[in-house]
């Protein structure tokens, strides 16, 4: 009977827990297919990327990131800037494991803080995708749009504040995001 109750302790304790496995973006600024050929070399090249394939008359790729790897939305937004064009929109899918989110929650994904906007409180099961909303993953409009659903002074900076948890992440960076 003991170890039951401690099973069922340890199983109900257990944190819930989000994997990154791939994203989808839009890059602006191509003009023919050696453009869409300059990012696609430049995104195989970080190091968490398993594979990448491209979709040239959209002007989108879709990543595959390595099991267990430790995925920095700001090194795939790097390497598109490196190749000479921008990111004009992020969306990312990871499986979730019963997380909680609602407007203005922060959740660890795999070592990065991602603070919720916009969303109604529900549990995250499964697949789930979400798009990243900070500046220069987006047009400022879009961008502006998003700042009504917080008051957070992370929004705008990016960067963890006092207005944030601080155990939700290991790094200091903040990326904003919805459903």
């Amino acid at each position: 009977m003991k170890k039951l109750i401690i099973l069922i302790l340890l199983v109900w304790s257990m944190p819930a827990f989000a994997q990154l496995h791939s994203a989808t973006l839009t890059a602006s600024g191509l003009t023919c297919s050696m453009c869409s050929k300059s990012i696609y070399k430049a995104l195989e090249k970080v190091p968490f990327i398993k594979s990448v394939d491209a979709d040239v008359e959209k002007s989108a790729f879709t990543v595959l990131f390595k099991e267990g790897e430790h995925v920095v939305p700001d090194d795939i937004k790097k390497a598109v800037e490196n190749a000479g064009f921008y990111v004009a929109s992020m969306s990312m899918t990871a499986k979730f494991s019963s997380e909680e989110v609602y407007n203005d929650a922060h959740v660890n994904i795999d070592g990065n803080t991602y603070h919720f906007l916009n969303v109604t409180k529900q549990t995250l099961q499964g697949d789930q995708t979400f798009t990243i909303v900070d500046k220069n993953y987006l047009s400022s409009a879009a961008h502006k749009k998003y700042g009504k659903y917080t008051k957070m002074q992370c929004f705008q900076t990016g960067m963890m504040e006092s207005c944030c948890p601080a155990d939700k992440g290991t790094s200091k960076r903040i990326y904003h995001v919805t459903l």
